[in-house]
């Protein structure tokens, strides 16, 4: 090779020793197999992707999964707690206001006195009701952004008859109703004292426009406010709690849930539900009518369905009493078969109009967004809560679609 050739082979970037680009040792140097680089002028987006310096020794992966689902579980309490406190203030500030009243117009102990107090307790009990549904209602928008709920409503069948689920809602809500009220029946056998109370505190002492004001609160307002407490804003934090890779910037947007992972958290509002109403009798039942409202909000993923089951369970209280003397007539297991009966009938009714898996599937991630959050695996965390087979997990992770039915009740 004669000088003018190596004077040229080096102004055009090549070392006639190695005889590639000079970067090319480079790239081999740094571990980079593979062609030379580029030339000047080319340019290629290459992410390349260093570990986050550690402060310390790492967190065990089990104790950051237990303490993310300690964490949102406590956030689901505090709604609880929050939701009972403003009712507590609310009862305590408009029951002094009856009070004073009652004593101004006719003193107390007396008969008009102790009506005008009863029938007081009834809007101050409407009252409160108004001001948690519009608290929570806010507080509802804001966490539904990006939540479990709204990808559910994605996900949920867009072609189900809206007149097949309200029957069939309203057929569940009626059924379940007088399916309790025997249950009760049976338990006032072997607790006649806690029955009695609980009697004392649902007895109806209302009367003419207070009547109506407590016929509202229990149909309507009940129904309104406790299923966006509860359904709404409960069950999301409770859907975070069984999601360890949950994080506030991409929220619920890219998180897998299997089945098992929702029926927990679906169980932890429940229990929520039961505790809200305060009483063991009312409570154990709520908790389990909690569950069967949850399943629903969860299939259709609209809280107005689960509004409307809620309705039906409120409004058909009223007719127990009316239709006893033709119940009881029956003999008490025919009674059970009917309702029991009717129960399954509508709960099937209503699984045939949303059948579809109560897993929600994997979100496809772009390559180019792979670094800031991937879709992961929800199942994880309950590896330290249930014992469980993570294999079947994840199937039921990704097994969605109308056609592939969920867990039935």
């Amino acid at each position: 090779m004669d000088s003018s050739q190596s004077s040229s082979d080096t102004q055009s970037g090549i070392d006639p020793a190695k005889g590639c680009l000079p970067s090319c040792d480079r790239s081999i140097e740094g571990g980079r197999l593979g062609g030379p680089t580029p030339p000047a002028g080319y340019e290629r987006d290459v992410r390349v992707r260093t570990p986050a310096p550690s402060s310390g020794a790492p967190a065990a992966p089990g104790t950051s999964r237990a303490l993310h689902f300690v964490k949102w579980t406590l956030a689901m309490v505090g709604v609880l707690a929050l939701y009972l406190l403003l009712q507590i203030v609310v009862s305590l500030i408009g029951g002094t206001v009856i009070v004073s009243i009652s004593f101004a117009v006719d003193g107390a102990g007396t008969e008009v006195g102790d009506a005008l107090f009863d029938n007081g307790i009834q809007v101050v009990m409407a009252v409160s009701q108004l001001i948690a549904a519009a608290i929570f209602g806010l507080w509802w928008r804001r966490v539904r952004l990006g939540s479990f709920a709204g990808r559910r409503g994605a996900v949920a069948s867009a072609g189900a008859p809206v007149m097949k689920t309200i029957a069939s809602l309203l057929l569940v809500g009626f059924a379940a109703q007088f399916f309790v009220s025997g249950i009760l029946g049976f338990v006032e056998l072997f607790f006649p004292e806690t029955m009695a109370e609980y009697a004392e505190l649902m007895e109806d002492s209302a009367v003419g426009v207070f009547a109506i004001i407590q016929v509202i609160s229990t149909v309507i307002l009940a129904p309104l406010n406790e299923e966006i407490v509860c359904r709404g804003v409960m069950l999301e934090y409770a859907m975070r709690a069984v999601s360890p890779g949950w994080d506030p910037r991409h929220r619920a947007r890219r998180r897998t849930v299997s089945v098992r992972a929702f029926w927990v958290a679906n169980v932890l509002q429940a229990l929520a539900f039961g505790v809200l109403h305060m009483n063991i009798i009312q409570g154990s039942y709520a908790f389990a009518l909690g569950i069967l409202q949850g399943w629903v909000f969860w299939r259709t993923g609209k809280l107005g369905y689960a509004m409307l089951l809620h309705f039906a369970l409120n409004a058909s209280s009223y007719l127990v009493a009316p239709l006893a003397p033709m119940v009881n007539v029956l003999p008490t297991p025919i009674v059970f078969a009917v309702f029991g009966g009717l129960l399954a009938g509508g709960i099937a009714m209503f699984e045939r109009a949303w059948h579809v898996s109560d897993a929600l599937p994997e979100v496809e991630v772009a390559e180019d967004d792979e670094e800031d959050g991937a879709a992961a695996d929800d199942d994880a965390i309950l590896g330290d809560v249930l014992p469980t087979d993570d294999a079947a997990a994840r199937v039921s992770a990704v097994s969605t679609g109308p056609g592939k039915g969920g867990s039935p009740l």
